[in-house]
């Protein structure tokens, strides 16, 4: 009885580990004015199946393929404040969702918190004040390209793009299940010893 037990501690802990997993998640924004877009990736948690992710790092970001690099300093994740209408401080609860009416994000090579002049910005904000209102804005001031129309990248408008956010590192079933038939047969051993 005692090792049925351990199992079911041991399932359960498995279980819980797999709700709440870091995943490398890939997005992309198209905007709906021009043909630029935003494509990136990050490692974050996610505990709904990839709708929304938190506790995200390692940040890469390309706006038409050129990489924010080479900026201020590396990128840096500040959530939007639709009270106080201002970027909070950098933190590992700012989330960014699968559903593109609830981003309220600024990715930039600065803390945009405390300092308005980036060299690099992709900002996605959602603000319930008509003064505000939903916004996409893409800036690159170190390069240029064949889309910009100023000497630098530069593209905005009013969320009306199309945004995607995939979880790349899902388990595909294959995987998984051979994972799956090793967790019952461990299950079906503990049980058999203890009878």
């Amino acid at each position: 009885m005692k090792l049925l037990t351990m199992a079911a501690v041991i399932a359960a802990a498995l279980g819980a580990s797999a709700a709440a997993s870091a995943d490398t998640f890939d997005f992309t924004y198209n905007f709906s004015d021009t043909q630029q877009v935003v494509t990136g990736s990050f490692t974050g948690t996610t505990t709904d199946g990839g709708q929304s992710v938190s506790n995200i790092s390692d940040l890469q970001v390309f706006f038409n393929g050129i990489a924010f690099s080479g900026g201020v300093g590396p990128l840096v994740l500040n959530s939007w404040n639709t009270t106080s209408e201002s970027f909070n401080a950098p933190s590992a609860s700012t989330t960014l969702f699968a559903n593109p009416s609830k981003n309220n994000f600024g990715i930039s090579d600065v803390d945009l918190s405390v300092n308005g002049g980036p060299d690099y910005e992709f900002a996605f904000v959602n603000d319930p004040n008509p003064a505000t209102g939903s916004s996409v804005t893409a800036l690159n001031a170190l390069q240029s390209d064949a889309f910009s129309t100023l000497p630098f990248q530069f593209d905005t408008d009013s969320a009306n793009g199309t945004w995607t956010l995939t979880d790349v590192s899902a388990v595909p079933l294959p995987a998984a299940l051979p994972l799956l038939l090793s967790g019952l047969g461990l299950f079906g051993f503990a049980r058999r010893r203890a009878a």
